[in-house]
């Protein structure tokens, strides 16, 4: 799968200035990215916009999942598909530049005017700042085939229906779009018949990629929102397939990205995690040797033979598929001043 990016927006210039501990590197800033999916085939996609961050302020307290938030007021209850992002990392006394929760993105389960409680736990420090990010659905994200804003093929039945996965603790549900009434829309892949309950808000995290299989003809999706502009930190599942989201619209070498400090990097492919990249609707797998920190192909279980060049690439509008092998998190940096 090509990737086409559009930036009509993305301040380039004003990213690449450096960021200190405990600042916000830059305002949200507006973008749009075109990204092509290849007909017949599975494609890796990242959503690397927010559709808005409609919030911004400091961290002011931290009891558990609960935070408590300085510079906004909130409307009780009405964060219902929302994350929050802690972008700066405000560094204590004595603590390690590991801990706290820079680059988290953790969902919202409810709002008060000032407080947020989170669905899992991180640990802020007081004077981080954060953002809250507004998360797509399959509707607002891709829309509905009763509209002009539908960007995908619908069907009559999943088989001649575009199908889309999300991810969640490495479980895969697929969702498809019906195409005619009575009960158009979008449904479970499960839902052969398209009779049950219409799927448009189902969420898309905005830590997680998707999986699209296209049916037939080549087609650009279109993503246009805000944003982010420091490290990202996704969760990941122990063990399972994650989809991890590219947040970035720059192409960074996979050997230059920094992602090889954060992953778990092993003598072989059996005690290494897993990163596949999506080209063309073939997925290929990498693992980074622990001894020389290089990255080699999967191919090459020991690591005996040339290691991945440069040109192996994270695209914009491309999601990653990771492996978890051990419980640690993969981080990646801000690919313009760290």
């Amino acid at each position: 799968m090509k990737i086409k990016t559009s930036i009509l927006t993305l301040l380039a210039a004003a990213l690449s200035v450096g960021s200190s501990w405990g600042q916000l590197p830059i305002s949200p800033t507006s973008g749009i990215i075109r990204i092509s999916l290849t007909a017949g085939q599975t494609n890796a996609v990242s959503v690397p916009f927010a559709k808005s961050i409609p919030f911004e302020g400091t961290i002011s307290a931290v009891s558990g999942t609960t935070l408590t938030l300085a510079g906004v007021t909130l409307t009780p209850g009405a964060l219902t598909n929302h994350a929050i992002y802690i972008p700066t990392h405000n560094e204590p006394a004595n603590a390690s530049a590991t801990t706290g929760a820079y680059g988290r993105v953790v969902t919202i389960a409810s709002n008060t005017a000032t407080q947020v409680v989170t669905t899992t736990a991180i640990t802020p420090f007081v004077g981080d700042d954060f953002q809250i990010i507004e998360q797509f659905t399959l509707g607002s994200l891709i829309g509905q085939s009763a509209t002009s804003n539908y960007q995908l093929s619908a069907g009559s039945n999943p088989n001649n229906s575009d199908v889309v996965y999300v991810e969640a603790n490495g479980v895969f549900t697929g969702y498809w779009h019906k195409a005619a009434n009575p009960n158009q829309g979008w449904r479970l892949l499960s839902d052969t018949t398209g009779a049950g309950a219409i799927q448009t808000n189902v969420p898309v995290p905005f830590g997680k990629g998707l999986l699209i299989q296209r049916r037939t003809g080549n087609r650009t999706l279109t993503v246009a929102g805000e944003a982010i502009t420091g490290r990202f930190r996704p969760f990941t599942t122990l063990g399972q397939t994650n989809v991890v989201n590219f947040p970035y619209t720059v192409a960074v070498p996979l050997i230059e990205s920094g992602i090889g400090a954060s992953i778990n990097s092993g003598s072989n492919t059996n005690n290494s995690d897993i990163i596949y990249l999506e080209t063309a609707g073939t997925f290929n797998g990498y693992w980074r040797r622990a001894s020389n920190g290089n990255f080699y192909p999967l191919s090459d279980t020991t690591g005996t033979g040339t290691p991945v060049s440069s040109s192996v690439m994270i695209n914009p509008g491309k999601a990653l598929l990771m492996v978890e092998r051990t419980a640690a998190n993969i981080i990646i940096p801000q690919p313009f001043s760290e």
